[in-house]
């Protein structure tokens, strides 16, 4: 039971994060914000189907009250990194989704790297 919490909060905080992407493509288009929301809708749908409807929960936060800024999304995404990490440590882990975990952190982890470039951008340019 405790990777099902697991993959519930990671579901959880994937949609929020998924959420407030959106809202910041939104403000300000760029390829890379693009490319990163594909991914983290792929993701989150990923995640969605190893879950029973019954286990699946919304994000607690409603999207108008999420913080629109690269640094909070960012921070996100470490946050994310986080844990998927506690996830790949529960004793007892199926193989193959342990494999499905690590891809999707990778994923995160490239999200991150993305988003700081846009960052970056931002503020050079």
């Amino acid at each position: 039971m405790p990777l099902k919490r697991a993959i519930v909060k990671i579901l959880s905080d994937l949609e929020t994060s998924l959420d407030a992407m959106e809202r910041v493509y939104a403000a300000d288009p760029s390829p890379i914000l693009h490319g990163v929301l594909v991914r983290r809708r792929r993701a989150a749908l990923v995640l969605r189907n190893r879950l029973s409807r019954k286990d699946r929960i919304r994000s607690s936060r409603p999207a108008a009250s999420l913080k629109l800024a690269l640094p909070d999304l960012i921070q996100m995404e470490s946050t994310l990194l986080a844990l998927f990490d506690d996830a790949l440590h529960v004793a007892g882990i199926d193989p193959e989704l342990a494999t499905i975990l690590r891809g999707l952190r990778s994923e995160v982890e490239q999200a991150r790297y993305s988003l700081a470039a846009v960052q970056r951008s931002k503020t050079v340019g």
